[in-house]
């Protein structure tokens, strides 16, 4: 199975998305009480009394925000009855309203993916997609749009054409954080094509054109170039590339820069590919260390002091890595690395 089919199998595992709170305290009593009844008779299952109940809440609402809560509600019971065209309606009415609210772009989301996956209108759902990709550029769900836009080329093996759509869409987006996500997905249909160096040109591109702190995929595209430099046969290449994102972050007094999620892996993909790769048990040590050293708060601190510890048994010191090992047992009360060494502890250090 493709990766691009994984990835879709997973989206269309989670729900068309569920319904939080709304972010003020509704108003009106008429309102109030439909609202209440409708919730329910949802929670009971009496779909019909909900879906009606929900529409007088809609007639009933004083404000935007009440009447576009109940009206995304009662398209959930719309869907779930698979009565599609009215949901579709509904949403897609929601999801004109102005000024924007909470609600349009899921509103818009949701009619699209209903289309796509319960009506089989790709074209309509196409559309829409596009419309949240320009409206709401900045938002998960244009992300999430790009992914179904591109998905039917995708997995049809038609990789040219994906990315003919996406260079056509890349130049549109200007700084927008959804044109980080159209070159990361460009060079992930390229690797799916066997397209290497086109891979490498646009990962470079989005490590250039998109930089740390405003990038938001800067450390996912400078970590698979270092993959690939490993892949390729070049470890001391993806050092160096790993090491200038870590003295980047390092140097940076930016205003809104913050430690993005892959730092902590960078330095830790350091420390293996000394291992691994360079068989520099000594480096490899004191880069392991150093995860915990320059990362205080990163949640690999027991990876890299367990993967440490292991090193050490491998290569024959055992009571260094036993005596490492005990100390992840010790220090953190849960977690899969901790289970891990407590059972090199019982197998390799005595059980003590």
């Amino acid at each position: 199975m493709r990766s691009s089919t994984a990835v879709l199998l997973t989206l269309m595992g989670l729900p068309l998305m569920g319904c939080p709170p709304t972010l003020s305290q509704q108003r009106g009593e008429e309102h109030l009480d439909a609202f209440a009844a409708a919730e329910r008779h949802l929670h009971h299952g009496r779909l019909d009394e909900a879906e009606q109940a929900y529409a007088e809440a809609s007639a009933h609402a004083e404000r935007r925000i009440d009447r576009d809560e109940a009206d995304y509600r009662r398209s959930r019971v719309l869907i779930d009855q698979e009565r599609y065209d009215e949901a579709v309606a509904l949403l897609i009415d929601l999801g004109g309203r102005r000024p924007v609210s909470r609600r349009t772009g899921r509103a818009l989301y949701d009619a699209a993916r209903v289309l796509n996956e319960r009506m089989n209108q790709p074209e309509r759902a196409f559309e829409l997609y596009e419309q949240i990709m320009r409206e709401f550029p900045d938002d998960g769900l244009g992300t999430r749009s790009l992914f179904f836009r591109t998905f039917a080329w995708r997995d049809s093996g038609n990789y040219a054409a994906a990315i003919a759509y996406l260079d056509e869409l890349y130049p549109t987006l200007g700084e927008a954080d959804l044109a980080d996500d159209v070159l990361k997905l460009k060079a992930d249909i390229q690797l799916e094509a066997d397209d290497r160096a086109g891979a490498r040109a646009t990962l470079e591109q989005i490590v250039r054109d998109h930089p740390y702190p405003q990038g938001h995929r800067w450390d996912e595209a400078i970590a698979k170039l270092a993959e690939m430099d490993v892949e390729d046969g070049h470890p001391l290449v993806a050092i160096r590339r790993l090491e200038r994102m870590l003295e980047r972050f390092e140097n940076t007094t930016i205003i809104g820069s913050y430690t993005q999620t892959g730092m902590p892996l960078a330095q830790l993909t350091i420390a293996r590919i000394y291992r691994d790769e360079l068989h520099d048990y000594s480096e490899a040590d004191s880069q392991f260390r150093r995860v915990v050293r320059r990362f205080p708060d990163s949640i690999l601190h027991d990876d890299a002091r367990y993967e440490r510890g292991v090193m050490w048994l491998e290569q024959g010191e055992r009571e260094r890595g036993c005596d490492i090992l005990r100390d992840v047992v010790e220090d953190f009360e849960v977690g899969h690395p901790r289970r891990l060494a407590a059972a090199r502890v019982e197998a390799d250090c005595g059980g003590e």
